[in-house]
């Protein structure tokens, strides 16, 4: 895959992850989008850091589908069921459940989360059934270079307590060749020469990296 083959909305989300991660928190970002396919929101995620425009930094629930929906103003945007959320990273718990709250009826995502995705939270209760939401994921190769920019954050930048070893032994089950890559190039953070440069600079690099890398977990 080629940069210039991602759809301008995927290629903001992943140079919103990689900023984020830069900034020092995990490489997670989300957008929306108007029923035109014009950006309205954007969010990163900002637990351990923080950035201008967010609704919430240096909290737990600073996360990057949070800091996106909280920009949407109700008296500007009456009708919001024909937009659409996009995330780099299946949403978890909080994340699903804001979604749900928005009244957006469109997700979009990357990646499959094992370990904290909670989409099948939807239509587990009788309030979860009343709104049906149409779900668009996960996306071939974006969700391998997801999971590996995710496993590298935490390998580089976070001391690896054994449930960040337990989330990532998760996510290898499904992602078993990005979780095989981060581990050895988060070895000597491979990664971080490249973080003076855009994404789309980094996004080759790590695709051959994927394609390349044979060996088992």
């Amino acid at each position: 895959m080629e940069w210039n083959e991602i759809s301008t909305n995927w290629q903001r989300c992943f140079e919103l992850a990689w900023e984020t991660m830069k900034d020092g928190s995990k490489p997670i970002a989300a957008l929306v989008i108007d029923e035109n396919g014009e950006i309205i929101a954007e969010g990163k995620n900002a637990v351990y850091s923080e950035y201008y425009g967010a609704t919430v930094s240096y909290n737990e629930i600073a996360h990057a589908e949070v800091n996106a929906l909280g920009k949407i103003d109700n008296r500007v945007h009456t009708s919001r069921a024909p937009y659409t959320l996009y995330s780099t990273l299946e949403p978890c718990p909080l994340c699903t459940g804001a979604l749900y709250m928005s009244s957006i009826k469109n997700l979009a995502y990357a990646a499959k989360d094992k370990f904290g995705g909670s989409l099948d939270m939807l239509g587990k209760t009788h309030y979860l059934s009343r709104k049906q939401i149409n779900i668009d994921g996960p996306v071939p190769v974006l969700d391998e270079i997801s999971i590996f920019l995710n496993v590298y954050f935490d390998l580089t930048r976070q001391n690896m307590r054994p449930s960040i070893v337990k989330l990532h032994d998760e996510l290898a089950e499904d992602y078993p060749n990005a979780v095989s890559l981060a581990r050895k190039w988060g070895e000597d953070k491979r990664l971080d020469p490249y973080f003076s440069t855009p994404f789309k600079d980094s996004f080759p690099i790590i695709v051959e990296g994927l394609t390349t890398n044979k060996s088992p977990v």
